[in-house]
């Protein structure tokens, strides 16, 4: 896409309608009329010039959106493919994140060349949440990919479906692939930086690393994944990584134990549970810690 590098200027567009089938491929409009369903999500474009297309993101449900990300917000882990680890946001990634997203409201996400776009293969990845319904309920990662210049097309049906148009559209309700939402990136950089200065970068990381997983799997006895408190357990998380650093941990047991103690100490003994996963997930940074304070 012509813009992949520059902040880019927010944008929105109020009262927008679905308009149907006029530009979207046969395959899209076949698709369309044997389903005959309405975009829960769609893309929409508006022309800047003879050459250039604004591309918009287009809330075509009855509720306001939290936020909507057009960027990837989670990668796999370079040491191990299985686990999913946040992806960084760039500064252009960071001017793209809305929040308060309207019913029929479109926001701009990106913007096409018809001469230096048509000839690659573009994507557009998305996230945004849905409290729709219990079905549609949870964080929601749309992805389209389209050889040349994207059309106004659907993302999502109402009811989850995926459109044929739609590379994929997966609802990330279990935590091991929950994303760090775009609301607590900054008090999560704040608390890195605060770590980075109080203690070093490499337990600051393990610090801010152990907290993403609190977060994401949510088990404490507040709730803090939908209610955006990504420092709820981080006090908690700063425990942890300063006893692996201190005391050292040779299994998992060993670090589900120590996880125990600190949140029986915290909140009471037997109040909390802690998941065997992410004992074993919290001893898998541990290590790779020590192997690369090591190197």
């Amino acid at each position: 896409m012509t813009n992949t590098i520059n902040a880019f200027e927010q944008k929105r567009i109020d009262n927008l309608n679905w308009s149907g089938m006029s530009e979207l491929s046969e395959l899209i409009q076949n698709d369309l009329q044997t389903k005959q369903n309405i975009p829960l999500f769609y893309l929409h474009n508006e022309s800047i010039n003879n050459y250039e297309d604004d591309i918009y993101f287009v809330n075509n449900s009855d509720e306001t959106l939290s936020f909507v990300a057009p960027y990837e917000l989670m990668k796999r882990d370079s040491d191990c493919s299985e686990v999913v680890v946040a992806a960084e946001p760039s500064e252009r990634d960071i001017s793209l994140t809305y929040t308060d997203v309207l019913p029929k409201q479109g926001v701009r996400i990106d913007r096409q060349h018809i001469i230096y776009d048509s000839d690659y293969l573009n994507q557009i990845i998305v996230y945004t949440m849905s409290r729709a319904s219990k079905e549609m309920w949870g964080i929601w990662r749309l992805n389209v990919c389209e050889k040349g210049m994207f059309s106004s097309c659907p993302l999502l049906w109402e009811g989850g479906a995926k459109p044929l148009s739609v590379v994929s559209a997966d609802k990330r309700n279990d935590p091991k692939d929950r994303p760090i939402l775009p609301c607590v990136l900054p008090i999560r950089q704040q608390l890195y930086q605060q770590w980075a200065e109080h203690y070093d970068h490499a337990s600051a990381s393990l610090m801010r690393s152990i907290t993403d997983m609190i977060y994401r799997y949510d088990f404490g006895i507040v709730g803090c994944y939908y209610n955006d408190t990504w420092d709820e357990y981080s006090s908690e998380a700063e425990q942890i990584a300063n006893r692996l650093i201190q005391g050292d941990a040779d299994s998992v047991d060993e670090v589900l134990a120590m996880m125990t103690r600190v949140y029986d100490v915290s909140f009471g003994a037997g109040y909390t549970r802690i998941p065997m996963d992410v004992a074993e997930r919290i001893y898998g940074l541990w290590l790779k810690y020590k192997s690369n304070a090591n190197k």
